[in-house]
């Protein structure tokens, strides 16, 4: 019996938060509910199945009902070791990452990311001149992104430049998938900020 490919979304937590001051992104709050509450809420009708990348207690995070994945790449080296858990873990299916600071995701955001992947390892947002950390992956992507991060490789907007596919998203209704919450200047500005959701 064949394996049809699922769609999984994979919610990426497992920074060390440095410029918010080491607390979980996963666990902040904007508008009254965390991060990744937002993030499973706007992701969840698009996936056929939800996991989250996280490196900290699972305990901490059990409220969720997600499967936590560690990375499995040590050091931090930053999303792609979040990514490369991920791949590993759903090899047979089409994998959606995306950043537990980016809590705007548009609802359609896998239909397009979908219908603008080609034959690269993956397909990513991008407004032309930002790209989201709102990726689509082509099954059996991993041994890409290990191959990358065994060469030194922890950049990922120099892996998408060689192995990503770029879509287009510039709609006004898209402009908050380029707002991520890196600072708590940040998660100020987008409790006020009306336009963005």
């Amino acid at each position: 019996m064949t394996h049809l490919p699922r769609t999984v979304g994979l919610i990426l937590a497992g920074g060390r938060s440095r410029r918010m001051q080491g607390r979980d992104k996963a666990l902040l709050v904007l508008q009254g509910e965390t991060l990744l509450a937002h993030g499973i809420r706007c992701l969840r009708p698009q996936v056929d199945a939800l996991a989250l990348n996280s490196n900290a207690a699972p305990e901490s995070l059990s409220a969720y009902g997600l499967p936590v994945l560690p990375d499995r790449w040590p050091g931090f080296p930053g999303p792609l070791a979040g990514i490369h858990a991920g791949l590993v873990q759903y090899p047979e299916d089409y994998l959606v990452t995306v950043a537990v600071d980016l809590p705007f995701l548009p609802p359609d955001l896998v239909t397009r990311l979908r219908a603008g992947m080609e034959t690269k390892a993956c397909a990513f947002a991008s407004d032309a001149e930002r790209h989201a950390l709102a990726l689509l992956w082509h099954p059996d992507s991993a041994a890409s992104v290990e191959d990358y991060l065994q060469r030194g490789g922890r950049n990922l907007k120099d892996y998408l430049a060689v192995h990503g596919q770029p879509v287009r998203f510039d709609r006004p209704q898209d402009r908050g998938l380029f707002f991520n919450l890196n600072t708590p200047e940040d998660l100020a500005r987008a409790e006020q900020d009306t336009q963005l959701k």
